[in-house]
């Protein structure tokens, strides 16, 4: 091989693209110009340059990656869905604490797949993000890390947990104190339920927003320069519900549980 292998690789969209596609197998010229949305002028050319460097064999009319090829697709395919992660939000990425992640997960940021920006509109700002309630209430499921105080949340969450979705909420000690303070009958119905959980973690001042479904992950990291903006990524895909849920997990295991708010002393 050429010392020219990244160019051939990097530098064509379609040969990326057909090296990833043949990660998943052997493909003939019509099924990598239909998944590629592509004509044969524009593929064919692409794909004799993949052979001529080894990264691809013919066999009969199938292509597919040859054994080399297969090495190198499989490095490469993490760093290009990191990047495209990344890049689909680049400034959110840009401007966040991701400090906030712990490093063995934000390793594997690339597990989030396809997310979205929601953020409350300037009408409704002091409402609920609407996506964030319609998905919270189809779950099943629902772990979340609670980093900012919201006056509608304890009636919020309460809904959710009398609903019978198993819940369990991660506090901030400062959080949980206003909450219990402001709205203790609430918090009181809330524990009362069998399906709900609540627990305070001494140590996590500044911990990321997150919400960990069975049908949906959502994460609002803290701005480096400014206020808390309640903005949030959403992502829907079978690898960021279970990166979200390590995410969750991590700080529930660093947390303390409590099921009677009488017998829990602030420090």
């Amino acid at each position: 091989m050429e010392n020219n292998l990244l160019n051939l690789i990097f530098l064509s969209e379609k040969r990326k693209n057909v090296l990833l596609l043949l990660l998943e197998g052997p493909k003939d010229i019509e099924t990598i110009k239909k998944t590629l949305n592509a004509s044969a002028t524009a593929v064919q050319p692409q794909v004799k340059k993949l052979k001529e460097q080894h990264l691809v064999v013919q066999e009969k009319n199938f292509y597919k990656l040859s054994e080399i090829g297969r090495v190198v697709v499989e490095k490469m395919k993490p760093l290009v869905d990191t990047i495209t992660v990344l890049e689909e939000n680049a400034n959110y990425w840009a401007e966040r604490e991701v400090n906030e992640v712990p490093p063995f997960l934000l390793r594997r940021i690339s597990e989030l797949g396809h997310c979205a920006i929601i953020e409350p509109q300037i009408d409704y700002m002091f409402e609920l993000i609407p996506e964030y309630v319609k998905n919270a209430r189809m779950a099943k499921e629902l772990k979340a890390t609670i980093s900012y105080f919201h006056p509608l949340f304890p009636s919020f969450f309460l809904e959710i947990a009398e609903k019978g979705i198993m819940i369990s909420l991660v506090f901030p000690e400062s959080v949980l104190k206003r909450w219990v303070e402001d709205y203790r009958e609430q918090t009181e119905q809330y524990l009362k339920k069998e399906n709900a959980k609540l627990f305070v973690c001494t140590d996590c001042e500044k911990i990321p927003a997150v919400v960990a479904a069975d049908n949906f992950m959502a994460m609002a990291l803290f701005p480096k320069s400014t206020v808390f903006d309640r903005k949030y990524v959403i992502c829907f895909e079978p690898g960021a519900l279970v990166w979200g849920k390590e995410l969750y997990d991590y700080y529930e295991q660093r947390s303390k549980q409590i099921k009677n708010i009488d017998n829990y002393t602030y420090a």
